[in-house]
C-alpha cells in the first residue's frame, strides 16, 4: 500500500510546492510567506542610474543645462527629467554596444511615441553631447556620430 501513495504523494507536495507551500517531512504542508523580488541590479539598471547622475552632476553643467543653452529646440517644453532620459537612454545603448544608426533612431524620437520628433543631425548632436557630459567613457565611440 505504501508503494501506491507514493506517486500520490509525489504529486501532492509538487502541487503543494507551486502553490507557494512546504511540505514537512510528516506530510503536513505550511504556507510560507511571500518573499520580497531581490532588487534588479542588472547592468543596464545601474548604467541607466549611473548615467542620469553623471548626467546631472557634471562640472560645468549637466546634460540638461548644455541642452538647454546648446539646443534650445529640443529643450522646449521639456522637463529637466525628459532631457536627462536622451542622455540616460545614449548612454545605456553606447555601453551595451548598440550601433550607431540604432542609437540615433532612438534618439531621435526625444524619448517621446513620434519617431521622428527631430532630425538626424539633432540626435546625433545630443549623442556627442551624452558622450561629453554624461558618459565620458563611452568617448571612443563619438566618432561614430
Amino acid at each position: 500500500m505504501m508503494q501506491r501513495m507514493w506517486p500520490t504523494v509525489a504529486l501532492a507536495a509538487a502541487m503543494v510546492a507551486l502553490a507557494g507551500c512546504t511540505v514537512n517531512v510528516n506530510g503536513t504542508t505550511t504556507t510560507e510567506p511571500e518573499k520580497p523580488a531581490p532588487a534588479t541590479t542588472t547592468a543596464t539598471a545601474t548604467a541607466t542610474a549611473t548615467a542620469t547622475a553623471t548626467a546631472t552632476e557634471a562640472p560645468g553643467g549637466g546634460f540638461v543645462e548644455v541642452v538647454r543653452a546648446q539646443l534650445p529646440e529640443v529643450a522646449e517644453g521639456r522637463t529637466d527629467g525628459e532631457i536627462e532620459a536622451i542622455a540616460g537612454n545614449a548612454c545605456v545603448d553606447l555601453a551595451a554596444g548598440r550601433p550607431a544608426d540604432d542609437i540615433v533612431a532612438v534618439t531621435r524620437s526625444l524619448g517621446t511615441l513620434d519617431a521622428e520628433a527631430t532630425d538626424q543631425a539633432t540626435a546625433r548632436e545630443l549623442i556627442k553631447l551624452a558622450i561629453d557630459v554624461a558618459c565620458p567613457n563611452q568617448a571612443t565611440r563619438v566618432d561614430e556620430f
